[in-house]
């Protein structure tokens, strides 16, 4: 008589997520998500076989967090640098955020959001849907300067315009209509502050972003980079390039509350801008908040704990 093999019962989807620890580390599981097969996502992930099972993560604290960041799809280059830097001989409540987060601190340059907001003049460059408009809003929100000016670089395009004349109806904030940057003249030097609005900019259109340069001369204005957080990082590395070499050094990444991996504002960090701060949600009275490095491990490791390979089968 043949024997039977016992089978293994599945959790509800409603099941809670329990917590386990096997060998010395937190394994987490939880009810699987019915998702659709992706073979060219699947492919590129993490370089793996189609069809082969995600690899699981290293047993070791500071191979663990190596693994985290690939898995984000950070930059090889500054994973070894952040790595590098993630402390090793540590005591035992030093929680590894706190250990990725220092290792972050000195891989990738932090800026002040005071900074930004404190600035006379600032000029919103990135692509087209990045969330530049929005945030100029919100910037006047959060600046304590006596008055903010608003200045649309878009003039002459149809429809560019509505959504910053909105806002600053909204706001009591004025709009100069400026086609070309001559037209900044009236406006430059007054006391306040003038958020510059651009139109959005593919990331490898060199000539494009050259064509900011007159723009930021004559609102001597501070240049500020605007990245969705899941910008792919082959683009966000061609921005950050492009950006650097019109003198920019400030970041400001947006949707940072709808994204899992963020390896393309790391990459862009690597070019050499600072990272300032995260825009969080799409109302633009609110959810501006300064990008610290223990905010960017917290959001690194629950972007891992998304990971297939984190979900321990079931017993």
């Amino acid at each position: 008589m043949p024997v039977m093999k016992s089978r293994k019962t599945r959790p509800s989807p409603n099941a809670p997520v329990v917590l386990r620890r096997a060998r010395g580390r937190l394994r987490v599981r939880r009810p699987q998500r019915e998702t659709s097969f992706d073979l060219l996502s699947t492919v590129a992930r993490d370089g793996i076989d189609p069809g082969m099972p995600d690899p699981s993560w290293p047993s070791g604290d500071a191979a663990f967090l190596t693994a985290v960041l690939r898995a984000q799809r950070v930059p090889e280059p500054l994973v070894q640098r952040i790595s590098a830097a993630i402390p090793l001989a540590v005591p035992s409540n030093v929680r590894l955020p706190e250990r990725l987060a220092e290792g972050l601190a000195v891989g990738l340059d932090f800026g002040r959001l005071e900074d930004v907001l404190n600035a006379p003049s600032v000029l919103l460059a990135g692509p087209a849907g990045a969330g530049k408009t929005t945030l100029a809003a919100k910037l006047a929100v959060r600046s304590d300067r006596p008055a903010v000016r608003f200045v649309n670089a878009m003039a002459g395009r149809s429809g560019d315009a509505s959504q910053l004349a909105e806002f600053a109806a909204t706001l009591g904030t004025p709009v100069t209509e400026a086609a070309d940057p001559a037209q900044l003249a009236p406006v430059r030097g007054r006391d306040g502050m003038l958020l510059v609005d651009t139109g959005g900019i593919d990331a490898a259109d060199g000539q494009a972003w050259e064509s900011l340069r007159p723009w930021i001369a004559a609102a001597d204005a501070l240049p500020l980079l605007v990245l969705p957080a899941n910008a792919p990082v082959e683009d966000a590395l061609a921005a950050a390039r492009a950006f650097r070499a019109l003198g920019g050094r400030h970041l400001i990444a947006t949707r940072f509350d709808m994204v899992r991996r963020v390896g393309g504002l790391l990459g862009a960090a690597m070019e050499g801008l600072a990272l300032v701060a995260v825009s969080i949600t799409p109302h633009f009275a609110y959810g501006l908040r300064a990008l610290t490095a223990e905010i960017l491990a917290r959001r690194l490791l629950s972007g891992a704990l998304d990971e297939a390979r984190w979900q321990a089968p079931a017993a």
